[in-house]
């Protein structure tokens, strides 16, 4: 006769893990634009059209071509990879499903590797000693006077100003902007206010805000020099994505090593669009203090 414990005496396992937070990546895949196609699962194909004039034509003039460039460009495709392990030792133990764990976290770092991919084209279009005195706010607070320069600056470029600029921020310049009342106040903005709907994005003066905090220490911005960080505001036309492969998983059994290996693969590939206009990168302080205004 099977003689079942009472529910005081039995060990309770929980039945699922809790993760070390972590960014999930893929952040940036809707800001920027997707590639035309793939060929030969080796390079992402994008077009670029450049500019043409109308001319004013009078009787039996000849039509004169107005020489807008019409160019394809191709970028190699990249692949990632995310390998682990699951011990059968482990799975034995352990109410959790660990492959999920591993799946999880490798999809997330499989989708941050993506977005650290994006930032890094930026940082290499724009070098360093680039950013214009006017676009360096690294004295103080990052506020909304600097947005405002930021977006006349990439106004400048002729983009479109149809909801499709970006600017992911740290939490330091996150919060300073949010410091000001002329972001915040219901006065400007009406109901939308940032302090009573806790999200990570702000739409102002035709920009996509966001909260956008590094995984490690410049994965995203780099730093020029002690207490200072450069950051970018783009649209979404100045950056794309070749996408070929999200995720694909490959798992085998080790009968040598009595454990499953994880293979996790994406391929895809990130590059600039608009021959340096579009992008602009900016230099803020990493250590002010944050103030409201």
């Amino acid at each position: 006769m099977t003689i079942n414990a009472n529910n005081w005496n039995t060990t309770q396992f929980a039945n699922r893990a809790m993760h070390i937070y972590q960014q999930k990546g893929n952040r940036l895949r809707p800001t920027v634009t997707q590639a035309i196609r793939i060929e030969n699962n080796e390079k992402a194909v994008f077009w670029l059209a450049g500019k043409t004039k109308a001319k004013k034509k009078t009787r039996r003039e000849r039509n004169i071509p107005g020489n807008g460039e019409r160019k394809k460009f191709e970028a190699a495709l990249e692949t990632w990879v995310a390998f682990d392990t699951v011990e059968e030792y482990d799975v034995d133990r352990m109410s959790v499903d660990e492959k999920e764990i591993v799946y999880e976290s490798g999809a997330n770092a499989l989708g941050r590797a993506t977005d650290i991919e994006l930032y890094a084209k930026m940082n290499a279009a724009i070098a360093s000693g680039a950013v214009p005195a006017e676009l360096d706010f690294s004295a103080g607070a990052f506020s909304a006077a600097n947005a405002l320069m930021l977006c006349k600056h990439l106004q400048d470029d002729k983009v479109a100003w149809d909801g499709n600029v970006y600017c992911g921020l740290p939490a330091l310049q996150w919060n300073q902007l949010l410091a000001n009342k002329i972001v915040n106040s219901a006065d400007h903005v009406g109901s939308d206010l940032p302090f009573v709907k806790a999200t990570d994005t702000r739409f102002w003066n035709g920009v996509n805000w966001f909260l956008f905090v590094e995984e490690d220490a410049q994965d995203l911005y780099p730093v020029p020099s002690a207490n200072k960080q450069d950051l970018f505001i783009w649209h979404k036309t100045a950056l794309g994505w070749g996408n070929n492969t999200d995720l694909r998983v490959i798992t085998q059994w080790d009968n040598y090593e009595d454990c499953w290996t994880v293979n996790m693969q994406a391929k895809g590939c990130a590059t600039t669009l608009q021959e340096g206009k579009g992008i602009k990168r900016f230099r803020t302080s990493s250590n002010s203090a944050i103030a409201v205004v």
